[in-house]
């Protein structure tokens, strides 16, 4: 039987090639523990401000703030912001991503645009639970908003169905009550089972478009419009 000898110094050779791609492949920290890649996303940019998606964490930076995350807002600019994650520097642009998960699939969206009204506010209707409603986008308020009178021409008995809750108003704190919209639509986006509240009283006088909706998607301000784009 034939005898193969390896020599010494190619077998050096293999184990440090093993060694290197194992290192390109993982990151480890201080203590030793391997690194999972960071995902983070850009999902809006609002003025001074960029909508971030962190791991599956949103959260919103503006120029120079910085989270415990390791995400610092370096630089917004109109098509994209630049950030620091883990000290080193990333451009991300709308929907990209700084850490590839899964398999390149062609991207399918649909995209709403909105103008701003003489008021310099963006008002646009829709629809809840096929329910024709006018709304304002707000991107202040943390759910959709609207009054009583709004919600029982909507059906939403929002007194029986409704977790009882208070909110802030101009007017004070005010008692409102939680509910989840089933279907609610802009345009030809359409999310379902979105939070929203019941205010008692008549505020605000249009439905609020607020986070639970906009957070979902995501969103751009070119000059008097504002794009809402949602990804299939």
């Amino acid at each position: 039987m034939m005898k193969i000898v390896v020599p010494r110094w190619w077998l050096r050779v293999i184990v440090v090639g093993m060694l290197s791609t194992f290192s390109m492949l993982c990151v480890a920290d201080s203590k030793g523990d391997i690194k999972l890649p960071r995902q983070v996303v850009l999902q809006g940019i609002l003025g001074s401000k960029a909508l971030l998606l962190v791991d599956g964490k949103r959260i919103m930076l503006a120029v120079g703030q910085a989270k415990k995350s390791g995400i610092r807002v370096l630089r917004i600019a109109p098509e994209h912001v630049e950030v620091s994650i883990d000290g080193l520097p990333r451009r991300l642009r709308l929907g990209d991503s700084n850490a590839v998960t899964t398999p390149f699939k062609t991207r399918k969206f649909v995209m709403v645009t909105i103008p701003r009204d003489k008021h310099g506010m963006y008002s646009t209707v829709g629809s809840i639970n096929g329910l024709p409603v006018g709304f304002l986008v707000d991107t202040g308020a943390t759910t959709i908003a609207m009054n009583a009178q709004q919600a029982t021409r909507l059906g939403i008995d929002f007194r029986v169905i409704g977790e009882p809750t208070f909110v802030g108003t101009a007017s004070g704190v005010t008692k409102a009550y939680r509910v989840t919209l089933k279907v609610v639509s802009v345009g030809d986006i359409t999310l379902r089972n979105i939070v929203a509240v019941v205010i008692d009283g008549g505020f605000p006088v249009q439905v609020l478009l607020g986070m639970s909706f906009l957070s979902q998607l995501e969103m751009r301000h070119e000059g008097e419009l504002l794009r809402l784009k949602k990804t299939n």
